[in-house]
């Protein structure tokens, strides 16, 4: 089964809005096994309403209406489509008390353009609206299905979770898969997956380029649940095989989060001593769940004396060397081993621009020690302004431990 799924909302087209609906309701179409063929956005104007319907009425099975269903003027979904299918608008009488309890409980004073929420397509389904006024509607006419939905997602969110499953009842299988791939440009790793010939007719296998990674996506589809199954699990066998090096996470569960489960795998602590990055890489894993297993300490010495004075960096280090160097980055880590609350310390220290002070913009210097016999010191260099060079370093760092480890 097909799908378009149409948001109404001038907001929404001119950015006052995010049309989160959209992604949320995909989401869970997918896991109905319905295909979403076509997102729309149109504004609230009857006749650009009624020219997407009769042009997604050609090309799906199913329409969702999402929004417009209020009380103003501009809030027309309901009379287009009534219009569409020929139909007329009747008020629902539990629908109406409904409404005049609410203003009543409230006490308030209702006014008349409050009734548009509760007329109905006559012969619709009512979906009722527990979270909010307007109700939703269903209507099956011919072979197509259509559905009206209030915009807000507070009331958008629950009332598909509550009705569609079971409107939806489908023999169609959509398994949905995600690997995240690190080090390789996006046309590297679609070059490798096309050599792999891992496609079949009902399944898919497509590449994004994001930040600081690639996102495989694999989509089956189909009526039989164990056979898919099982190919989408060979064929991530075969890329986890294929990117030994590189593929670190699944679902798209972010770095920090992936970082924080291989610590607590390896029963292993870490601290951080930032100076480029300023606190960012002990930002990013204090917003996951489980940090306060892993991380133990960090240290923001950004200027040279707090280098000097809280982590026992030489003098004579940073003035014959710079503090953008290997020499600084090493005794900055090895400081923060001698507090001795850490398995793993990370030093940072590098040139994020926009002004040059010691090195090239971009040069970046970081220590990973364990111990004395067991260190490494790395020299990266990010391109882009001050904040993409941060962040491309914290994630740099994150993906090295996640691979040594």
């Amino acid at each position: 089964m097909k799908a378009a799924i149409i948001t109404i909302g001038t907001e929404i087209l001119i950015g006052s809005i995010l049309n989160s609906n959209s992604k949320f309701l995909s989401e869970r179409l997918s896991e109905f096994g319905i295909h979403v063929s076509y997102h729309v956005s149109v504004r609230d104007d009857h006749d650009e309403l009624l020219d997407q319907l009769k042009i997604m009425n050609e090309k799906v099975d199913i329409i969702f209406l999402c929004g417009g269903l209020g009380p103003t003027a501009d809030d027309i979904t309901k009379q287009v489509l009534a219009e569409f299918l020929n139909k007329n608008l009747v008020l629902d009488d539990y629908q109406y008390n409904k409404l005049k309890k609410r203003f009543e409980a409230n006490k308030r004073i209702m006014t008349e353009n409050n009734l548009n929420q509760v007329y109905v397509i006559e012969s619709s389904n009512i979906l009722d609206n527990n979270w909010g006024i307007a109700p939703g509607e269903y209507i099956e006419q011919g072979n197509k299905k259509y559905f009206l939905l209030p915009g807000p997602p507070k009331e958008f969110e629950p009332m598909v979770d509550t009705y569609l499953k079971d409107i939806l009842k489908n023999n169609n299988k959509i398994i949905i898969k995600s690997l995240n791939i690190a080090g390789l440009g996006e046309s590297r790793v679609e070059d490798e997956i096309r050599k792999l010939k891992l496609e079949e007719p009902n399944i898919s296998i497509n590449t994004f380029a994001k930040f600081y990674d690639t996102e495989v996506k694999i989509i089956a589809e189909g009526e039989d649940f164990s056979y898919l199954n099982k190919k989408v699990k060979s064929i991530i066998d075969i890329l986890y095989a294929t990117f030994t090096n590189n593929l670190y996470a699944e679902d798209n569960v972010n770095l920090s989060k992936t970082l924080i489960n291989k610590l607590l795998e390896k029963n292993l602590t870490i601290s951080f001593a930032e100076s480029m990055t300023g606190g960012l890489m002990t930002s990013m894993i204090t917003k996951e769940a489980g940090a306060s297993n892993v991380i133990k300490n960090s240290i923001i010495a950004y200027s040279n004396i707090a280098k000097i004075k809280m982590l026992g960096v030489n003098k004579d280090t940073i003035n014959q060397y710079g503090a953008v160097s290997e020499q600084t980055a090493y005794e900055m880590a090895k400081g923060l081993k001698n507090i001795n609350l850490s398995d793993i310390n990370v030093s940072i220290t590098g040139e994020a621009g926009p002004v040059k002070s010691e090195k090239d913009i971009g040069t970046v210097y970081v220590c990973y020690y364990y111990n004395d016999d067991n260190y490494e010191i790395k020299e990266y260099f990010f391109r882009g302004n001050r904040n993409e060079i941060q962040q491309r370093t914290a994630d740099s760092i994150m993906l090295h431990l996640i691979f040594n480890l």
